[in-house]
């Protein structure tokens, strides 16, 4: 028998699964999509004979923001993958969650010229998917961080703590 970290009473295992699942998506396409701009726009750069420089102080920090960020995302996204997993093993007999824990949204298209006007398509585009997948995931976190906070499990309370942080961030509230 399989030792769990999170305690998920079976009549919560599938409505926590769900949530888990939909926040675990968000996170995974705030991920990609990160990394797709990221790719085109390093493109942009050598493109134009320019390596995005690290000596810059205003890229030092704007890179460790970024940096930060993203191990926060990476860091809860796997916890979140840890309780979906907890959750599906304790789904009572006969439930079954036939969905996948995690779906993929297509990337955008991006130019495949360079130019101003595409450098401002990326930009807008980067921008819109990024408060999109935030978004989206909130929307399935929040439930799943009140839901966690109501168990008997510690653990499930703690994170429900973290991802509550991370709702809070992610909308601006203080």
């Amino acid at each position: 028998m399989a030792v769990l970290r999170f305690h998920v009473p079976p009549e919560h295992a599938l409505l926590t699964l769900a949530d888990a699942s939909g926040g675990l998506s968000a996170l995974f396409d705030f991920d990609a999509h990160t990394e797709h701009h990221v790719a085109w726009l390093s493109e942009a750069a050598a493109a134009f004979g320019e390596a995005i420089s690290t000596d810059d102080d205003e890229i030092k920090d704007a890179r460790a923001l970024a940096n930060s960020q993203t191990e926060t995302v990476r860091a809860l996204r796997t916890e979140i993958a840890e309780l979906a997993a907890d959750a599906e093993s304790q789904l009572p007999e006969g439930v079954r969650y036939d969905i996948p824990i995690v779906t993929a949204q297509p990337l955008p298209t991006l130019p495949d010229t360079l130019g101003p006007p595409e450098l401002l398509h990326v930009e807008k585009s980067f921008k819109r998917g990024m408060a999109t997948h935030l978004l989206s995931a909130t929307q399935s976190l929040g439930p799943l961080a009140e839901r966690l906070a109501g168990f008997e499990d510690e653990e499930c309370r703690q994170l429900a703590e973290r991802i509550a942080s991370f709702v809070v961030a992610v909308r601006g509230g203080g």
